[in-house]
């Protein structure tokens, strides 16, 4: 994912805005569908350490797990 656009913290005004990654154990798999898992990946205020979002690394492993 590559932002295009300045993103402000909604708690703090800060715009000092890193990413981290969350893996391992933590992963999001699909539901009901067998395959592997996928990072979350975070967007972080270093200002005040607000999550501002998530979104996982690899979204096509989620193609067609709702009917």
């Amino acid at each position: 994912m590559e932002l295009n656009k300045e993103l402000v913290c909604s708690q703090c005004g800060g715009t000092a805005i890193g990413k981290g990654k969350q893996s391992g154990y933590s992963t999001v798999t699909p539901y009901k569908k067998l395959g592997f898992g996928s990072s979350l990946v975070h967007l972080i205020c270093t200002d005040c350490g607000w999550v501002l979002g998530s979104y996982v690394e690899d979204p096509h492993s989620f193609i067609k797990t709702i009917k």
